[in-house]
């Protein structure tokens, strides 16, 4: 058959014999075990049996994709050349007890005292929708009384 056919499978040697396909496979296993034949494909289904001839043919035959056992799921990274090139710069020496004082720190307390004032804001009204009090005009400040305005 594989003068015939110049590739052949084992389902299709199996149709054409009208034996089973494991049948077939043990046929085409015997010319390939005495070097008479070679297996195309490089796979362990779906095999292709071709004449010695076709050794050039198995070369060019690629494998099957086999992902690699050692990465993990997703999709492996792109590196480029400029992320080979950034290297992190050295760390910097650490500042002494002085150095650490003279760093100003009032850009930071603003920005916490508004952070502070927002998320009491934030809790009032939560507090007012959840009591019912949606609509009054209290003031969340804890500091003054609490008083609607005079209308």
């Amino acid at each position: 058959m594989l003068a015939a056919a110049p590739v052949l499978s084992a389902t299709t040697l199996a149709r054409i014999l009208g034996i089973a396909v494991k049948n077939a496979v043990r046929i085409l296993d015997e010319p390939l075990a005495a070097g008479t034949a070679i297996e195309v494909t490089h796979r362990s289904k779906r095999r292709l049996f071709g004449p010695r001839g076709l050794t050039p043919l198995q070369q060019v035959v690629r494998p099957p994709y086999r992902p690699d056992p050692n990465r993990g799921p997703g999709r492996p990274r792109h590196e480029s050349e400029e992320d080979a090139l950034d290297v992190a710069p050295p760390p910097l020496a650490p500042l002494t007890p002085i150095e650490r004082r003279s760093f100003d720190y009032t850009a930071v307390e603003e920005a916490m005292a508004h952070l502070d004032a927002v998320v009491r804001t934030s809790r009032f009204a939560l507090r007012s929708i959840v009591d019912g009090t949606h609509g009054a005009a209290v003031n969340p400040s804890p500091n003054r009384a609490e008083t609607a305005p005079d209308c």
